[in-house]
């Protein structure tokens, strides 16, 4: 948002924001345990990784958590305190965040503000497409506004693919071997009045058949049981949301989402470029749908072609792509194969998973024996979507740690990492006397516009 010159105020205000500091897992590994994903991490000490001193910590008979040990993020979200003041710059704070927004107000204010930058913007239906003699795309056919012609196409029609998928015939790789949830219901909660607990984090709670989305909007509340019809039906599905919702959920609408999960084959193919659900979804359980969007114009950015370096673009576009997915489909199926679960068949079919990708699985034989270090995470296709203090929050989350040290662990110094978390505890307590309440924050940002 600050690249393209987006006030965060105006931002917040538009798309009914809140501020968002971590991810908070309720029964993954066991019913009635949470772990949490904060988005800060204190990845090494005097060139010390911190994950290994924690594990020898932990085997001396410290008890705090990894993420608590290196992030100030859990402790500042059970408190309900804002990860900025209201003196920080944009884009700012005490320790890193993202946002909850409403993702229909956001496709609006960016709609908006296209038209205001000089964007022509036309509502209509697509009913048919024209190609060229070399199978590139050379105009749309559109219900009331004629044929609309372009060099390059960039379909966003959603899990229709109409272009990459239904003009071109991309083939789709289906990830539900890996990942069983293929469906969602979703509510939107309008918040009481006076409502102050808003929470500065997801919560992500396991459920017989899936997990429910909680997130928290300024003036409502977003949930959504995400399952798979593999054991459970869609009305089984949405009793057990409105369950969840309790008596708010009278008179609610139930939106029931079926989801295409998995990618395309290739997101670039001719000259058009997928982008969001029409080339790929993976379940939000770890809030990714915006973020390969955001990585998909970014290296669309850096690969902006002309008519001679389409194709070469477009296959190293598709190599990272395709990487991209394919890291967050393991990193996604890491929070249900290492799951200790077997209470229900869907937690048994997710605790004797026998279908977890190669890739996944070698990485996951090596951290048997240490923790992960970024030497593990492949660079080939770019920055990895995630880092290994990310891949370690949830191995720590669901207790997939190493039987013993490494020779190179035991040489860590034990009193080091004892003084080390001692000085993270006050280091927390700094910050959170700083922080203001998450409500008061918002309340001055919304009320501002």
């Amino acid at each position: 948002m600050s690249t393209i010159g987006i006030d965060e105020g105006d931002f917040m205000r538009c798309c009914d924001g809140t501020f968002k500091s971590a991810i908070r897992f309720d029964g993954f590994r066991e019913k009635g345990e949470t772990w949490w994903h904060p988005f800060s991490q204190l990845s090494h000490v005097n060139n010390y990784a911190m994950v290994h001193l924690w594990l020898e910590a932990r085997r001396a008979g410290y008890q705090g958590s990894y993420a608590d040990a290196v992030a100030q993020d859990p402790e500042m979200c059970r408190r309900f305190l804002a990860p900025k003041t209201a003196d920080h710059k944009p884009y700012d704070g005490l320790v890193n965040y993202a946002y909850h927004i409403d993702t229909i107000k956001l496709g609006r204010y960016l709609r908006d503000l296209g038209k205001q930058r000089g964007v022509r913007h036309i509502t209509d239906l697509v009913t048919d497409t024209a190609f060229d003699e070399s199978g590139n795309i050379t105009a749309v056919s559109t219900q009331e506004n004629g044929d609309i012609a372009g060099d390059l196409f960039i379909d966003c029609t959603g899990f229709r693919s109409l272009l990459l998928g239904k003009a071109l015939g991309e083939p789709f790789r289906s990830f539900n071997d890996a990942l069983f949830n293929d469906n969602a219901v979703a509510m939107r909660v309008p918040n009481p009045e006076g409502k102050r607990d808003i929470r500065p984090y997801t919560t992500c709670s396991a459920q017989d058949a899936g997990w429910i989305w909680n997130i928290p909007l300024y003036r409502r509340t977003g949930v959504g049981h995400v399952y798979s019809s593999a054991h459970m039906d869609r009305e089984a599905a949405e009793q057990a949301l409105r369950d969840y919702v309790g008596p708010a959920h009278e008179g609610l609408e139930a939106n029931h989402i079926p989801m295409r999960i998995g990618r395309s084959e290739r997101a670039w193919v001719k000259n058009v470029v997928s982008l969001g659900l029409s080339g790929g979804f993976i379940e939000p359980l770890e809030s990714t749908g915006i973020y390969l969007v955001e990585l998909g114009l970014t290296l669309l950015r850096d690969h902006f072609p002309t008519k001679s370096s389409m194709l070469p673009f477009a296959k190293r576009y598709n190599r990272h792509m395709a990487a991209y997915y394919d890291e967050i489909r393991d990193f996604i199926c890491m929070h249900y194969c290492l799951t200790d679960r077997t209470d229900t068949p869907y937690w048994q079919d997710c605790h004797n998973h026998g279908a977890i990708p190669d890739s996944l699985q070698e990485k996951l034989t090596l951290w048997q024996s240490r923790l992960v270090s970024e030497n593990d995470l492949d660079y080939t296709s770019g920055v990895p979507a995630f880092s290994a203090v990310s891949y370690n929050y949830i191995l720590a989350g669901m207790n997939a740690l190493p039987n013993g040290p490494l020779p190179a662990e035991a040489m860590h110094d034990l009193g080091l990492a004892r003084a080390v978390f001692e000085d993270r505890a006050k280091g927390i307590e700094a910050i959170a006397a700083q922080a203001p309440d998450h409500m008061d924050l918002l309340d001055q940002i919304h009320r501002a516009g």
